[in-house]
């Protein structure tokens, strides 16, 4: 086999998973921004700040509803066990998690 046909096959075989890999990440961040919660209410860990992992996961996962917890507040809850993870007021505490709420 040529060098320069060996660098081509390794280029498909390297380069195929780099590429699938690329592609699903850029379909995450379009799903992400599609999301139910709003940016700014991602903070799933309520300590002020929304990591990268946070705000892709708060748009994937998660979605909002009235609270079942506190009157007047949206839960923001998982889809697939229906458990509400963060609970969000627009009154001080604005960010309370669930399952401090639930003791």
């Amino acid at each position: 086999m040529s060098p320069r046909k060996s660098r081509f096959v390794a280029l498909i075989i390297l380069g195929g998973p780099v590429a699938i890999f690329g592609l699903s990440g850029l379909r995450a961040v379009q799903l992400a921004r599609q999301g139910d919660v709003p940016a700014g209410w991602r903070d799933l860990d309520c300590d002020g700040h929304v990591s990268p992992a946070e705000w892709l996961r708060g748009g994937i996962d998660f979605r909002l509803r009235p609270s079942q917890l506190v009157a007047g507040c949206q839960d923001i809850y998982a889809v697939k066990s229906g458990a509400p993870v963060v609970v969000r007021c627009t009154e001080p505490p604005v960010c309370r998690i669930a399952r401090d709420l639930l003791k």
